[in-house]
């Protein structure tokens, strides 16, 4: 048996991952908005054009976020000990799981002032989601299984 207690390592990544999902939605928005473009901008991106597109995108960031924040938590919480160094590679975690992603979004998008703006936004808002995941998801110290006193 494993001195890790996974299955409570994986629900903190899930639900750490889907919160941060949410800080995802809102910081993309946010800066989509602030940049002159269509706020709702970032979920069509993952969705599609439309009403259909803006539900997809919305359950896309869902799903994706609490897949990534248990992959991270497995991964990463499993082996860190200290909160400052899962902190960081949360942030470069978000940010590089977000430029792979942007190459499959890329197409979608259109090369004006205001793509670049949303692009920098969508950025920060990567930056945002790993340091949220990283903050958030538990250390070894805090998922490692109770050890039994030995009996004689």
């Amino acid at each position: 048996m494993t001195e890790i207690n996974g299955l409570r390592l994986a629900y903190r990544g899930f639900v750490t991952g889907l919160a941060a999902g949410y800080v995802w939605v809102a910081a993309a928005m946010l800066g989509a908005w602030l940049a002159g473009s269509n706020p709702a901008a970032p979920l069509h991106l993952l969705g599609g054009a439309g009403r259909d597109g803006l539900l997809a995108g919305i359950g896309l960031a869902q799903v994706g976020s609490a897949g990534i924040g248990m992959t991270f938590a497995y991964f990463f919480g499993r082996f860190f000990t200290v909160r400052r160094t899962l902190a960081v590679a949360g942030l470069c975690f978000g940010v590089l799981v977000w430029l792979v992603i942007a190459k499959v979004v890329d197409s979608r998008m259109s090369d004006d002032l205001t793509v670049a703006g949303l692009r920098i936004a969508l950025v920060a808002a990567s930056a945002l989601y790993g340091v949220m995941l990283g903050a958030a998801v538990p250390t070894r110290v805090e998922v490692l299984r109770r050890q039994a006193a030995p009996t004689s």
